[in-house]
């Protein structure tokens, strides 16, 4: 029986738009949506990055520390003979998963502009589920033009 590898397909998303709402209120009720399978990973003052809640056990630290006790492995089996540093680029073999990782990461950003509005942009790779609840969310959104603010063409 072989097991099942599910891989998330994911398509490029990328979105601008000009909202009245402040950049705190946009990025807050998104952070409060419930996305099944997505989780917030990190939030900073004007952005969110959303990643599917899948616990990963292998990540970067783990690649690193295998990387090292290879290195260190090679060097002592170089003092046998002097051949053996060739195999020292194996170290690297531990970050080669991490390379060819494609995980649907996503982010969000509400910053505010000179005009008065909040400028909210998204970029990254989204999964289908994913895309259709930002459509929903940036879709209700509030549009706010230059004609809204005051900051069109003067005559």
């Amino acid at each position: 029986m072989r097991p099942m590898i599910t891989r998330l397909r994911t398509r490029a998303y990328q979105f601008s738009l000009r909202t009245g709402k402040p950049p705190d209120d946009v990025l807050g009720e998104f952070a409060q949506r419930p996305m099944p399978g997505i989780a917030v990973a990190e939030r900073g003052p004007n952005y969110l990055v959303l990643r599917p809640q899948q616990r990963r056990r292998y990540g970067g630290d783990v690649a690193v520390l295998l990387g090292l006790a290879i290195v260190l492995a090679v060097l002592i089996l170089t003092a046998v003979t002097p051949v053996l540093i060739l195999l020292l680029p194996l170290a690297l073999l531990p970050g080669l998963p991490l390379l060819i990782d494609n995980r649907p990461d996503l982010a969000i950003s509400a910053v505010a502009d000179d005009l008065g509005g909040t400028r909210v942009t998204v970029h990254g790779q989204a999964s289908s589920e994913l895309a259709a609840a930002l459509d929903a969310y940036l879709g209700s959104l509030p549009r706010l033009s230059l004609e809204n603010i005051g900051g069109g063409p003067q005559t």
